[in-house]
Parts: C-alpha cells; structure tokens; sequence
C-alpha cells in the first residue's frame, strides 16, 4: 500500500488517540467486539501487529512440498469439485496438478468454493500440505486466480475474535494508517537508529501491516521488537528515577534501644535466619534509613523465609517509632499472616491490627482509631488497607505480598498521597527469570533468597496416568486415614463440549469424590467462579483441618498455607507450565511430613513427558521459570495479566534476552545524560510508555 509521509497535516490534534469510531465507520455490535481486542484508539489499531502472515510470494511446485508445512503452490484445478455431506459437515474436494505432480484439495464445510473453482484454470493454492505415505493432500487451502495482482503477495494474520473477520480489521488499518503515520513521534535516539541499523517508525509500521517484500518485514519486526522493549525499560526505569528522586521518605534509623528491641525480635523466630535472609535484611535496612524512598522486590522460593524478612522490616520501622501496611491478595492469606506474626510483635510491644473487606464496620472505626493515635504499629489486610478512611500517625512502609497480583500502578496506591512518600516492599513467591524481571520488575530494586531454611522436606513429584486412579485413590485414602489432608485439582471450572479430549473438571471430579469415591470423608470445592466470601469460608475451612479432601482450580496457587496437608494430585498436568506446577506444589510440603505431588497426564507426546519430567526432576523454583519461559513464553508462564505486566505484542523475552541486555544499557545511559544535561528525548520515551501502556496499567486488577 503506497502512502505518503510528506502530506502536510490538515490540524494538530492528537490524532493518534481518537476514538476509534470516529475515524471509521464501524456497526454498533463490531465495535464492541474490536474494544475486546484491546482497540479503542487509532494508535491500539496501528499497534494491533499480525500474529502470522501468509507468504504467497515463493510459490513451489507440488513435488517440493512437504508435510506439515503450510506453502503456496501454482497448479490447475484437473476435476471439476464434488461436494458430499458427513452429517452437518459439508466436504468439497477435487484434485490439482502442475508439471511436477497432483495433489488433492479439501475443504470441509466451505461449498460456496465449488462454483468459484473451474476445472482447467490455473490457480494459486496456500494451505497445510498432509503428505503420508500414499496420502497427498492440502487442507482447507486459500486460492486466487494467478493473475491476482491486486492482493499483496505477504498479507497479514490479525488475532482475531469470532464475530469479525481479516478483512475488516485489514480495512479498517488501511484507512486510518496514512494519517497516523504522519502523526508518529520517534522515541528512538537517532545515534541509537544508526547503532542497531534500524528503519524509521513510520516505514517499520507501514510494512509491519503492508510488507511488500520478507525483506521489508523482516526490517519492520526488528525495529519494533527493539521499540517494544525500549518503551517499557525506559518507562518503567523512569518511573523508578523519578520516586527515587523525591527524597521525602520516613528515615528509620534506629538509636540503641531500639537496634536491642530489634535484637530480641529476631531471636524470638523458632529458626536462625540464612545468609539469604541476612544479606536482603541488610539491603532493607540501609533502605529504610534513607530519606529516598525504598522500592524493592523481595523475590524467594516457596519456603524460602520471605515473611520473616518482612517482618523484620515491620519491627525496624515499629522501633523507629514508626508504622507499616502488610497487604496479602486474599483474606485466609492475611489472617494466616496475623495469626502467625501477632504473638512475635506483641512480645516486643508492637501493636498489631488484621482489617479485611468482611471485619465489621465498629471494628474498623477502632482499628483506625489506634491507627491515627499510634498505638498500632502494624496494619495486615488485603486491600482494605487501601481504603482512604485509614489514617496514619506516622506510616512508613507498605509491604505487599504476591507481588505478580498487583500491577504497577497499585504499587503507588498509598505512596501517592500525604506529605511523605512511603518505603515500599514488594514480594512474591512465583520465581520469576532474570529477562522477565528486568520488565516486570523495572521500577524496583530487586532482593534475592535462593537459599531455603534448613529442615524443610522436598516434595517428591511423580508422574501417573488416568489408568493409575485405583492406585491414586488409595494413596488419597491413606493420607486421609493418617490424619493428612489432601488437594486435588484441576485446570477448568465445567466441561467444554468444543474439546476434543478430555479435560477434568472441578465440578464433575468434586461430585464423583463426594458421591462415590470418598463418600464418608470432607469433601469440599473451591473454584474461582465462586462469590469472595464462599472462597475464603471453604480455604479457612481447609486450613483449620475441617476438610478432607479440597477439589480445586489453581486458585489455591495463593492464598492457603497448610502445614497438615501432605498429598496433591493435578489432573491434566500437561495443561500448566512448569513455574505454575511449581507454584502450586509448594502448598504442601510446608510442615514436617512426607509430601508427594501426583502429575496426571494421559498424553504420550514427547515434549509433554520431557516437560512434565522436568518437574519431576528438578525443585530449583528459578531453575524451572527459565526452562519454562524458553518452553511456553512469557504470557503462558503467567497464565493470567493479573501481573501488571505490560502485553507483549512483538517482543519474546526468551528469543530477545540478548537485546534485552543492550537496550537495558542504552535506556541507562539515555536517563543519566538526561539527567546531567536536561533534554527532550526521556519526554519522549516517557510520553510513548504512557501512550502504549498506560491504559493497560491502569486496568490492572487489585
């Protein structure tokens, strides 16, 4: 498509975030369902890359194709097509030839192709080549006549959702793309254009929609997997300079007495603390004694010792005369966080508080009330924590734990108000890759415990089949018989007529448990379609030992801490990545019994095996999100977008860790010369972050 960069523009309004219905022309119902693909303005529709493209542009002859592959071939239509019916499918077939061979056509339940194919007429073919013994076939192939000048030879494959098609979506960039690419700002350096031999924004946005070469293509991608990854570290390491750069934080800096109370409080925890733990205790000490504000991830294994850290971090500030927010995800993990945290404060005299979404009304009004007259030092809650009726003597740190639930913008709920910025102190049990932290983590300074307390048993993980259940269920009666407790889950809520195999339900697992196979045992089910409060009386029920056996989703990946529960068992293994196998094996194996996970899978592929083995083998949390971000990528590592984490349109973490490393220098030395020598250019990134991201973080859930 042939567009002018050089037309003047007509008016200076900011074209690129005007609603996308005022630009096209788009039916009521389309434009809804264009909103669910995250399109709402011009720039999300320019921005809105193909997923594939089909190359029509190096057609073979039939005898060069291969199986498996999908290819473009030039052949004549040899038979004029039948069509015959297999029940409600329709199936039109007939049979191509060029010099070098024949090869059979078919399309299922697409019989309006049968008056468009004439027999003796030469066509283009592109389609998914079956070549098997004796079998040679394509399959639902696309064709145009061989003179089809006027369709280009690579068109793009948008992702898409039913109710729309490609050439909406292609027509509707089409005509809006001209003007948009006048509009285009360049956040790139141009010494860092020359450096990485990259082409302009505009040309990389016009042949990432309209290449007209794979040369040109190829050009386009580079260019935008680099702007992709520029615009998040540069944003994000923004953000980070700039609430360093406040300097308005509560110094904790403790005076004798209180380093002694601080002494007695690490010594009433029933372990020594590791060199792990030591080191990043450190690490926030000298944050806190700062007037810059802390912003730091706490990162560690399941079991790693994570909460004591915080806890330490809690005493520190409570000693210094000041106060602390604890925010978990759920209510159960708050108040097992209370319950276990309460008695060590009280000790040294730090008064402590638990408000959830469901405390009272009067018992909040008294929470807060000790609150704003100190007589609390530690707040521990979900984010009812957040609510602006709490106020504070002095609060000087905020900790949140699970960080992967909270997005970036939450991080900031309670810094951005007061005449104080507040240390914050993030973490998460989820092992997140170094290249992965790098984004997700790119305001934050990050704390690492590898190391795990001694006496911690490893759960031992083995794999199984369908046709083992017998052999299941027994091991599920003992532990029950000894007084264990046992999960059992599985990937989806109800069943889905449209899957080809079979996929196990929670619903239908919980009603054979309860109805047939544990009949006089507690059998509960906990799923994420359930209302707030189901969920937490069900987790709390498990927790105090008053269920058997929990029939669950991976909703149980947060928010349950068990030390009696000794046995899991997860049904289509092969449906979770490894870091989310990881994950939730680690809610048991958490007291001082015998702990075993059970991988059910019934597929023989070999990467399913190799991968499913790998958990088997290895318990290095960090170990196995590497294997799993190289195996599945960075969306399926997380599963959800409750991360915060900005979508990747282009970029793959995996593929780009090499580029990842050099854009991380340039965006370094871009922001210190920026900041030695005022310039436009860290503007410019920083108004493109926002442009391409700031919605996004906006929407990321509590």
């Amino acid at each position: 498509m042939p567009i002018d960069h050089n037309t003047p523009d007509p008016d200076r309004e900011d074209y690129l975030n005007i609603p996308i219905e005022k630009c096209v022309n788009v039916p009521v119902k389309q434009l809804e369902l264009i909103r669910r693909l995250g399109i709402d303005r011009v720039y999300d529709l320019i921005s809105f890359f193909p997923k594939d493209y089909e190359d029509w542009s190096n057609p073979k002859y039939i005898s060069e194709l291969c199986d498996q592959t999908v290819s473009a071939f030039s052949a004549i239509v040899r038979q004029s097509p039948s069509l015959y019916r297999k029940g409600r499918i329709s199936v039109l077939q007939t049979v191509l030839s060029d010099e070098s061979g024949m090869i059979r056509a078919i399309w299922f339940n697409q019989p309006y192709y049968r008056s468009k194919l004439i027999k003796g007429q030469s066509y283009l073919f592109r389609g998914k080549i079956k070549r098997d013994g004796r079998v040679f076939e394509v399959i639902n192939p696309l064709f145009r006549e061989g003179g089809s000048e006027d369709i280009p030879l690579v068109r793009g494959i948008y992702p898409m959702t039913r109710g729309l098609t490609q050439n909406r979506i292609r027509s509707m960039i089409e005509k809006i793309l001209p003007r948009a690419l006048m509009e285009l700002p360049e956040p790139i350096p141009p010494s860092i254009l020359r450096s990485e031999h990259l082409c302009s924004a505009p040309y990389a946005y016009e042949k990432i929609h309209f290449p007209d070469s794979p040369r040109a293509l190829e050009e386009a991608k580079k260019r935008l997997v680099f702007e992709e990854l520029f615009l998040i570290l540069g944003g994000l390491r923004a953000m980070k300079r700039k609430k360093s750069s406040s300097g308005k934080a509560v110094v904790n800096k403790p005076d004798k007495g209180a380093t002694e109370r601080l002494q007695r409080f690490m010594e009433l925890f029933p372990f020594r603390f590791t060199p792990d733990q030591i080191k990043v205790c450190g690490e926030i000490s000298e944050d806190l004694s700062s007037a810059r504000p802390m912003n730091r991830l706490i990162q560690g294994d399941v079991g790693s010792g994570k909460t004591a850290v915080a806890a330490y971090a809690m005493c520190l500030c409570a000693a210094c005369g000041n106060q602390s927010v604890f925010m978990a995800p759920t209510s159960v993990l708050a108040s097992q966080h209370f319950a276990n945290l309460e008695a060590l404060f009280r000790t040294v005299g730090i008064g402590v508080e638990l408000m959830l979404g469901s405390t009272p009304d009067k018992e909040k009004r008294l929470i807060r009330e000790r609150l704003a007259d100190g007589r609390s030092q530690v707040l521990i809650g979900t984010h009812a924590v957040l609510s602006e009726k709490n106020e504070y003597r002095s609060l000087a740190l905020l900790i949140t734990d699970e960080q992967h639930r909270f997005g970036v913008r939450q991080r900031g709920a309670l810094t951005e108000s007061g005449s104080k910025d507040i240390h914050t102190l993030v973490m998460s049990a989820t092992p997140i890759p170094r290249t992965l932290a790098m984004i997700l983590y790119g305001d934050l300074d990050i704390s690492v415990i590898a190391s795990v307390p001694s006496g911690r048993i490893p759960v031992e993980t083995y794999l199984a089949t369908a046709s083992e259940n017998d052999r299941i269920y027994g091991i599920m009666k003992r532990q029950m018989d000894a007084g264990r407790q046992v999960y059992y889950v599985c990937p989806q809520i109800d069943s889905e007529d449209s899957d080809e195999t079979f996929i196990a339900t929670v619903t239908e697992q919980y009603d054979l448990f309860r109805k047939s196979v544990f009949p006089s045992y507690r059998v509960s089910l906990l799923h994420g379609g359930m209302p707030t409060d189901e969920k937490d009386r069900v987790m709390r029920s498990f927790s105090d030992g008053l269920t058997d056996l929990l029939v669950s989703t991976t909703v149980i990946e947060v928010g349950v801490d068990n030390p009696n529960a000794s046995l899991m068992v997860i049904e289509n293994a092969e449906r979770f990545g490894l870091a989310t196998l990881h994950q939730l094996r680690g809610r048991i194996g958490r007291g001082p019994h015998r702990s075993v996970c059970i991988l059910k899978t019934d597929k023989t592929d070999e990467s399913v095996i190799k991968r499913l083995k790998t958990v088997c083998k290895i318990t290095d949390g960090f170990l196995l999100a590497e294997k799993d971000l190289e195996l599945r990528g960075p969306g399926d590592f997380f599963g959800t977008r409750q991360h915060g984490l900005p979508t990747l349109r282009i970029a793959n973490l995996y593929r780009d860790a090499g580029l990842l490393s050099r854009i991380s220098e340039y965006v370094d030395e871009l922001l210190v010369k920026d900041e030695n020598q005022p310039g436009e250019q860290s503007v410019k990134l920083f108004d493109a972050f926002c442009r391409r991201f700031g919605a996004e973080m906006d929407k990321a859930p509590l």
